[in-house]
């Protein structure tokens, strides 16, 4: 997915510890009530909105754990390379889904766009199903159960 967003963010590795320290930093104080960026420099000290704020954490939780960040607005249009990096899924596989009207998309000359919205409506709903299915697998086996029963560990 790296390469597909121009604007994509990656953690310097000469910078990781501080960014671990700042994302630390940054969580230890998400109950205060109001948050300020202060340049000393200039003796200037600016609010920080709360969601602005909580969009600095999440970016640098992300790139303390070394993943590279880009921030799409939702009515961007995607490629269907950048769209199956997204979902990590290959582009074919993502041609099906769009040819299968699973993920809405229109074409500019020849080419599909998919906009981030309709792209995570899909993924939003892929992943409430798995996650549905997943605990009707884990109802059914303790039911049977099978939670409780040896049969599945290697013995040694």
């Amino acid at each position: 997915m790296a390469e597909s967003f121009t604007n994509l963010i990656a953690p310097d590795e000469h910078d990781h510890e501080n960014i671990k320290k700042v994302a630390d930093n940054l969580v230890a104080i998400t109950n205060e009530k109001k948050y300020f960026l202060v340049d000393e420099a200039n003796h200037t000290k600016t609010e920080l909105p709360h969601t602005l704020f909580r969009l600095l954490v999440d970016v640098a939780n992300q790139l303390a754990k070394g993943n590279s960040v880009a921030i799409i607005h939702y009515e961007e249009e995607l490629t269907t390379q950048q769209a199956a990096d997204l979902l990590r899924v290959s582009r074919p596989y993502l041609i099906k889904l769009l040819e299968n009207g699973q993920i809405r998309y229109h074409k500019v000359g020849s080419h599909r766009r998919i906009r981030m919205r309709d792209l995570m409506d899909y993924k939003n709903s892929r992943d409430s199903l798995r996650r549905a299915n997943l605990n009707e697998m884990v109802r059914v086996s303790e039911a049977l159960g099978l939670y409780e029963s040896d049969e599945f560990i290697d013995k040694e």
